[in-house]
């Protein structure tokens, strides 16, 4: 794209540049990265797409959502996001690769039509720590610190404060906690690593394909009973149950 002026007295407006790779385009602001920097990245965002396939495609019992996916990486951005199949990368975190690529690429390939954040959440951050550390490619580590191998230790320590406490009550049902957006350290934090840890339980109990399942449907928590019977609640108690002693 070219620069345009908007108007006198007004700065131009940003200047963007595009780089298409087979399974994915990147669209950057050409002041964020540097040529090197953009085409690193975009190597790692096609790679990151097969390599989260490879993994979940083989358990996907309605296949996954198919077409390219579109990545923009601006400064402006207050935070990571998915919108259909574009997703929106921070800069910072591109430049230290610590960007949740592979975690976003998930929500566009296994879109979940619900309101139970806990599972769409926690089951990206399960399965973009499991590639990372099995196929490829990096975990941004965003809330979760110590990935797959550690999230149930982190889960218990979360769930030993009164920050882990007050979200524990949002996992396993609809919704989110109040201000997750606004108090990213303390409400986000000990969600995602709760939600994390109670995906990779579920997936260890109920296989890949039946949390794809669950995920993709309309109202997870009764999709669980349909598929286990047993409730959220139960499966809830028995994970808790699996966490490091003095967690609850």
């Amino acid at each position: 794209m070219v620069a345009v002026l908007a108007g006198a007295g007004r700065p131009a407006l940003a200047q963007w540049r595009t780089i298409e790779m087979p399974r994915a385009t990147l669209s950057y602001e050409e002041s964020a990265l540097s040529p090197a920097e953009a085409s690193r990245f975009a190597g790692l965002l096609d790679k990151g797409i097969a390599d989260v396939e490879s993994y979940l495609r083989p358990a996907a019992p309605d296949g996954l959502r198919e077409g390219r996916i579109v990545y923009r990486v601006g400064a402006e951005l207050p935070y990571s996001m998915t919108r259909g199949r574009t997703v929106s990368l921070m800069v910072e975190r591109v430049r230290t690769d610590s960007a949740p690529y592979l975690h976003e690429t998930v929500h566009v390939l296994v879109p979940s039509p619900n309101r139970s954040v806990w599972l769409s959440e926690g089951f990206a951050s399960y399965v973009e720590s499991y590639v990372s550390e099995n196929i490829g490619g990096y975990d941004a580590r965003v809330f979760t610190k110590t990935g797959n191998r550690g999230v149930d230790a982190e889960a218990a320590r979360w769930l030993s404060r009164e920050a882990g406490r007050t979200v524990l009550p949002w996992v396993g049902t609809p919704g989110e906690p109040p201000e997750m957006i606004e108090e990213r350290r303390r409400v986000a934090a000990p969600f995602y690593v709760l939600s994390q840890s109670f995906a990779k339980f579920l997936v260890a109990k109920l296989g890949l394909a039946r949390v794809i399942t669950l995920v993709s449907s309309r109202v997870p928590e009764a999709a669980l009973l349909h598929l286990s019977g047993r409730s959220v609640e139960d499966w809830k108690a028995d994970w808790l149950r699996t966490l490091p002693a003095g967690a609850v």
